[in-house]
């Protein structure tokens, strides 16, 4: 049983690797930024964020991701957005470091209301570390060398809010997916299949207390079943998000499946974050998975830490961002 149930863990990040998925994450909703450039600036106050997140715990070389997030609205009026992303992503034998910085122009289109629009530039470092493959082929010219590739990347994305509502459509991969790559092993390695990103979410004021915040991501690789996350959230006297997700496959055309059985991307999601202070907040996640494979795995984990650099002497809370 224990070698099956490795064979299909092995099968899964095969998958993954080559089709290049871009990391997953479970509390995007709370800092948008690494799926849309067009976020940058959207809280008006310098912040940073870090990440951690360790996906099916208990494999040996499932996937994890490390994520550093700094961003800023400048001038004046707050219409430039700027922000930086750092990426590290390792599953299996593969590794993916990248570094983007991010610009948005925010534009007021009404009171308490902006449309941004986003781009990104960065550099990603891909790695193929065969020496630690098990191997039978010694000689196996696919292997025995760690194989490393640089790419360049661009992203672009789109971002409304206002008091109530926000709705985002980004893209990722643009430059990457496009490069004709001549080395067979760098095409493996390093082409990014092409990711599309849409968000929307609402927010509700059920009392002076409380407030509930239903939103959606829909995610598409163009290559597997499209990724539909479900989110009900609820904030305890402006303090307290806690919230849980559903996640799963559906076809938005005929394609390829791998949403049954081992490979089915069912899961569920409890997530909390909390505020310290007035520029301080930690977020916690765990994932579930409803595939064959999750009673066999510890979850997925997922912690993250933000930090406003310049709170105001005003608490931040008493002007929130609630997007």
């Amino acid at each position: 049983m224990k070698s099956t149930l490795t064979l299909i863990f092995l099968l899964i990040l095969f998958k993954s690797a080559s089709s290049q998925q871009d990391p997953q994450y479970s509390q995007y909703m709370f800092n948008s930024l690494v799926i849309n450039p067009a976020y940058a600036g959207y809280r008006e106050t310098n912040n940073m964020s870090l990440l951690h997140r360790d996906q099916w715990t208990g494999f040996d070389g499932a996937p994890k991701t490390q994520t550093l997030i700094a961003d800023g609205a400048f001038g004046a009026d707050k219409k430039i957005g700027l922000g930086i992303s750092i990426i590290s992503d390792k599953a299996g034998l593969n590794t993916k470091n990248s570094a983007h910085a991010n610009y948005a122009y925010r534009l007021p289109v009404g009171e308490d209301a902006r449309l941004a629009f986003g781009i990104s530039f960065g550099l990603g470092q891909f790695s193929l570390n065969s020496p630690n493959a098990n191997i039978q082929e010694e000689d196996d010219p696919n292997f025995g060398n760690k194989q490393t590739y640089f790419v360049p990347d661009a992203r672009f994305g789109i971002h409304y809010s206002d008091a109530k509502f926000y709705a985002g459509l980004s893209a990722t991969n643009l430059i990457s997916n496009s490069i004709d790559y001549q080395q067979v092993g760098k095409n493996t390695i390093a082409r990014q299949g092409r990711h599309y990103f849409l968000t929307a979410g609402y927010l509700f004021d059920l009392n002076p207390s409380f407030k509930l915040k239903p939103s959606i991501l829909l995610r598409e690789d163009t290559k597997g079943p499209t990724s539909l996350d479900v989110n009900s959230f609820v904030l305890v006297k402006e303090t307290v998000w806690i919230g849980a997700s559903y996640r799963t496959g559906v076809n938005l055309w005929k394609k390829t499946s791998w949403n049954s059985g081992a490979f089915s991307q069912n899961s569920l999601v409890g997530v909390v974050e909390t505020f310290f202070l007035k520029n301080l907040r930690v977020g916690y996640s765990y994932d579930y998975s409803l595939a064959d494979l999750g009673s066999y795995t510890n979850g997925t984990h997922e912690i993250s830490l933000g930090v406003v650099l310049n709170p105001a002497k005003k608490s931040a809370l008493l002007t929130p961002r609630y997007f």
